[in-house]
């Protein structure tokens, strides 16, 4: 494995950018948005790519193919389960590292389209849950969603940290 170079990164809410910002002041390296990172950052380049999940697919993954991805850390609503991550690693076709982070909500970030996506969960969740009731994973998303809430953890990045400070730490050129 190469030294990663740089962070990209993708947010639409804003909680993919705080961990990223997080992530980028831990490991010493740049941070650039995916159209920022065209001006900066050559392609082929190590990176690691963050962004959010919608609908298990990590929004503008497609978008960085062009650089080596090292690690790929997907933020979401739903608990950080074996059984979410790989459902987002095989939807997306990740097989490259993968972490997954919570995030949470803030509807008035979120565009018309997006707001009537999360309408349609909510409903959905809400007939389920009078129906015959959820599972704890749509409990959450549930909560999430009409609450607004934030689930972020900066401490849920110290197995990255530690991964990719002790791989800068012995890298020699």
């Amino acid at each position: 494995m190469k030294m990663v170079e740089a962070i990209l990164y993708h947010t639409k809410c804003g909680h993919t950018y705080t961990y990223a910002k997080a992530l980028s002041k831990e490991l010493n390296i740049p941070l650039y948005t995916i159209r920022s990172a065209k001006k900066h950052l050559p392609k082929k380049s190590h990176i690691i790519f963050m962004s959010w999940v919608k609908e298990n697919k990590i929004v503008k993954y497609s978008k960085v193919c062009q650089y080596c991805i090292e690690c790929v850390i997907a933020v979401g609503i739903l608990p950080a389960t074996e059984e979410r991550i790989s459902i987002v690693r095989t939807e997306n076709q990740i097989s490259t590292a993968l972490y997954y982070l919570p995030g949470g909500i803030r509807k008035s970030r979120l565009g018309i389209l997006n707001r009537i996506t999360l309408k349609t969960i909510e409903s959905n969740l809400s007939f389920k849950l009078l129906d015959h009731g959820l599972k704890k994973e749509e409990t959450v998303a549930l909560d999430a969603i009409l609450h607004n809430l934030n689930y972020m953890d900066l401490n849920d990045l110290d197995p990255i940290v530690q991964r990719y400070k002790t791989k800068s730490e012995n890298y020699v050129s």
